[in-house]
C-alpha cells in the first residue's frame, strides 16, 4: 500500500535497537493524520553483509559503527554519491595506520565497501516498492554517507520523490551546509521534529511553496533557504509513544533473527536537555546543540510508556536515551518502577554525585546500567571540565556500583587543557587499589561542535586546526568552507605546546592491567561483619593476598568512611564522654595506615572505604548514614560493637599494632 512518507534508518544505525527519532516522528505523523513507515535498511545491510562470501556477522557490524576516524562513512563514499580516487584512498589507508588501525581492519573495510553497490540498488528498489511520495532519512553519528548515497541513487530512478534530511547530524551549521552542498536533497529539519515534519510534509504533499519555520532549510528554486532556528523545545508530555512495529516486524523475517532477537535493547525517552549543562556547561561536551534547555515528562508517563512498550514487544531490557536523568525521579518515577514488580534491565545516563540511597533506588527500580559521566579521578582535572565532582564522588560512586550490583559505563579522559601533568601519575599509582571495581575506557578528547572548546578555544589555551583529517576524504567535492560547516569534530592543539601522550604512558599502562584482571576482580576486596569486628578479604592480588580484622572502634571508622568522613568528623561522631576518647589525630594515623594497605582512599583529609559489604543490603544500617559529609549530620551515631578487651588490629606487617588504636 502507498504511503506519504517513508522514514529510513541506514547504515550505521544499531541493529539491536529500532529507532526512536523515527519511531516517534511516526507517531507524530500518525496523529497528524498522515501515513507513514519507518524502512530499517540497517537490517538490510546486515542481512547483506551475512550474506556475502565473507559471511560477516553482528559483531563486526558493531565494530565499525563504533569504529573512529570515519571508517565507516568511508565505506560508503563511493557513485554515485562520490567517485573513487586510489591515490585518495590510499593517504586515508595511511592516517588509518598512524591512527592505529591494522592491515586486518582495513582490509575488512575495503571489502565491505565492494559490497555497498549491490546494497544500495536493492536500497531503492526497497524504498520505492513501498511507493512513497516522500522519503525521510536520519543521520546520526556514521550514516551520513550512507544516506547521502542511497538519496542520491533514489533521486536518478526517481526524481519526483521528495528528499528529507534530519537528525542530530544536521544540527545548526551542520544541516545548512548540507542542504547546499547537496542539491538532491530538498528540505534539512534541523533541531526537533516534531514541531516541524507535519507542516513540511503537508506543503510537499500539496506541491507548493513551503512555509519557513525555525530550523527548517529548503529550496527556492535553485536558491538553499536556512530559516534560523529559534530554540524552541518540545514539551515532552505532547511527545507520542515511540512506533517500533516496522522493527520488529523486520526483525523477525531475518534469518538472523535468533542471533539478534536476544540482544534487542527497547530506546525510551523520559527528557531531553541537560539541566547540569544549563549550570555548567562541561567543557568538552558537544551534546545538546540547539536543545541545552531541560525538561521532562511527567513520572506517571514514562512508567506507562514503558510498561506499553513492554507489553506490545515482548521486551524487558530499556535504554534511555536521555542525557541525564532528571533527580525528582528518584523519588517519584524509582518508587513506581519498583513497585511494577516487573524484571526489567534498565540503562540511564547520570551525574556522579549520587548518594548511596539513590544508587540502591536505582537497582531496586531495575537500573541495572548506567553511564555517569566520571570522566576523570583526578579533583582538579574534573574542575578544568566543569563537571561539578571531585574524585571521591566518582570513586565512590564505582564502589556503590559494585555494592549494589548496578553496572557502570564510563570513560577516562586526556588531554585537558591546563591539566595538571603530575595528576596522571597519581592516578597511576590509585589504580591498584580499584582493581575489585569496574574498570574504564580510555580516550582523548575531541574537540566537538557545540562545546565550549569549540565555541571559545582561546579562551582555553587552545587552537582550532579545523576538521579531522578524515574529512577531506568523505568529502571531497565540496570546499573547505562547507568542508568545516559540515564536520561535528575537529583537530586542535594545545597553546602550551603539550603533547598530553607524552605523560600519560604510566596511567595507560595502569589502565590496561586493570581491564585485564577487573572481570575476574570484581568483588575481590570484601568485608564480613562479626561480632564486634570487621574481617577484610583481600584478593586484588594473587601476590599481595591479605585478611584483616578491624576491631571495635577500628570497625566503626571504617564503616563511617562508606562515603568519605574526615578525622575530626569521625572523632565527633564516637565520642562517648569517656576519657579514653579517640582524638582525630589517632584517628587520622590509623586511617593514613588502611590508605596505605589501600583499603580506603584519601583526598584532602577525607578519606573513603574502599572494600565491598558482603551483604549490601543488611548492612545498610551499619555504615554512616549519610554519604555527603558527616559536617551535615553532626548528631549521627556510629553503630556501636561489642569490643572484646584487649582487641587490636590484625593483618599485614604494615597495619599489625602499628595501626591499633589500643
Amino acid at each position: 500500500m502507498p504511503v506519504d512518507v517513508l522514514l529510513v534508518a541506514l547504515p550505521w544505525a544499531p541493529i539491536e535497537s529500532p529507532s526512536i527519532a523515527l519511531g516517534t516522528l511516526k507517531g507524530v505523523l500518525d496523529r497528524s493524520g498522515i501515513s507513514s513507515r519507518v524502512l530499517y535498511l540497517s537490517l538490510t545491510w546486515m542481512e547483506h553483509l551475512a550474506a556475502s562470501r565473507e559471511r560477516y556477522g553482528i559483531q563486526d557490524y558493531r565494530q565499525i559503527a563504533l569504529a573512529p576516524d570515519g571508517i565507516g562513512e568511508w565505506i560508503f563514499a563511493v557513485p554515485p554519491y562520490q567517485d573513487l580516487r586510489g591515490d585518495e584512498d590510499e593517504r586515508y589507508f595511511e592516517h588509518l595506520r598512524a591512527a592505529g588501525f591494522g592491515w586486518d581492519e582495513i582490509a575488512r573495510a575495503i571489502a565491505m565497501r565492494a559490497l555497498v553497490p549491490a546494497f544500495l540498488a536493492r536500497a531503492v528498489d526497497e524504498i520505492l516498492a513501498a511507493q512513497p511520495r516522500i522519503v525521510g532519512f536520519t543521520s546520526t553519528f556514521s550514516q551520513n554517507l550512507a544516506a547521502l548515497a542511497t538519496s542520491r541513487l533514489l533521486k536518478t530512478r526517481a526524481p519526483s520523490l521528495r528528499v528529507v534530511f534530519g537528525g542530530a547530524n544536521c544540527d545548526g551549521p551542520m544541516g545548512a551546509a548540507l542542504h547546499r552542498a547537496f542539491p538532491w536533497i530538498d528540505a534539512v529539519v534541523r533541531g526537533e521534529g516534531e514541531p516541524v515534519l507535519p507542516s513540511l510534509v503537508r506543503d510537499l504533499l500539496a506541491g507548493g511553496p513551503i512555509k519557513p519555520q525555525p530550523g527548517l532549510c529548503y529550496r527556492d528554486g535553485e536558491r538553499s533557504i536556512a530559516v534560523a532556528q529559534t530554540g524552541s523545545t518540545m514539551a515532552m508530555d505532547d511527545v507520542p509513544l515511540p512506533h517500533y512495529d516496522d522493527y520488529f516486524a523486520r526483525l523477525d523475517g531475518m534469518a538472523l533473527r535468533d542471533q539478534l532477537r536476544p540482544r534487542v535493547i527497547v530506546h525510551f525517552e523520559a527528557s531531553r536537555g541537560c539541566w547540569w549543562g544549563e549550570i555548567s556547561h562541561c567543557t568538552f561536551c558537544g551534546l545538546n546543540g540547539s536543545t541545552m534547555a531541560f525538561r521532562s515528562k511527567r513520572p506517571e508517563r514514562v512508567v506507562d510508556e514503558i510498561v506499553a512498550l513492554a507489553t506490545r514487544h515482548r521486551q524487558l531490557d530499556f535504554d534511555a536515551v536521555d542525557n541525564i536523568i532528571d533527580l525528582d525521579y528518584f523519588a517519584t518515577l524509582l518508587p513506581q518502577l519498583r513497585a511494577l514488580g516487573l524484571d526489567l534491565r534498565v540503562f540511564v545516563e547520570t551525574k556522579a554525585n549520587l548518594k548511596r540511597a539513590q544508587v540502591k533506588a536505582l537497582r531496586d527500580a531495575g537500573i541495572r546500567r548506567i553511564q555517569p559521566g566520571i570522566e576523570s579521578l583526578s579533583t582538579p582535572i574534573l574542575r578544568l571540565m566543569g563537571k561539578g565532582v571531585t574524585a571521591l564522588h566518582n570513586l565512590r560512586l564505582l564502589k556503590w556500583c559494585a555494592r549494589y550490583g548496578v553496572t557502570v559505563e564510563w570513560n577516562l579522559l586526556y588531554g585537558f587543557p591546563g591539566e595538571p601533568a603530575d595528576e596522571y601519575a597519581r592516578m597511576a599509582a590509585l589504580i591498584p587499589s580499584l582493581h575489585h571495581l569496574r574498570a574504564p575506557i580510555v580516550g582523548e578528547i575531541e574537540m566537538e561542535r557545540f562545546s565550549p572548546y569549540f565555541q571559545r578555544p582561546g579562551d582555553f589555551g587552545l587552537e582550532n586546526l579545523g576538521p579531522l583529517p578524515q574529512y577531506r576524504f568523505l568529502y571531497r567535492a565540496v570546499d573547505d568552507a562547507t568542508r568545516a560547516d559540515i564536520a561535528y569534530a575537529f583537530s586542535h592543539r594545545h597553546s602550551d605546546g603539550r603533547d598530553p601522550k607524552t605523560y600519560l604512558a604510566p596511567l595507560k599502562e595502569a589502565l590496561r592491567l586493570w581491564a585485564e584482571v577487573a572481570p575476574q576482580n570484581r568483588g575481590a576486596l570484601r568485608y564480613r561483619r562479626g561480632p564486634g569486628f570487621l574481617r577484610i578479604q583481600d584478593r586484588r592480588s594473587e601476590a599481595a593476598a591479605a585478611d584483616y580484622v578491624l576491631e571495635g572502634d577500628e570497625a566503626r571508622i571504617y564503616l563511617a568512611c562508606d562515603g568519605g568522613a574526615t578525622p575530626e568528623g569521625i572523632a565527633r561522631r564516637l565520642a562517648r564522654g569517656a576519657k579514653d576518647d579517640l582524638s582525630a589525630g589517632e584517628i587520622r594515623r590509623f586511617l593514613d595506615d588502611l590508605t596505605a594497605a589501600r583499603l580506603a582512599f584519601e583526598e584532602r583529609g577525607r578519606y573513603l572505604s574502599l572494600a565491598l559489604p558482603e551483604n549490601p543490603d543488611e548492612d545498610d544500617a551499619a555504615t554512616a548514614p549519610e554519604e555527603e559529609t558527616e559536617e551535615a549530620h553532626p548528631g549521627a551515631v556510629i553503630p556501636v560493637f561489642p569490643a572484646p578487651a584487649g582487641a587490636e588490629l590484625i593483618g599485614t606487617a604494615t597495619l599489625t599494632r602499628a595501626g591499633s588504636l589500643k
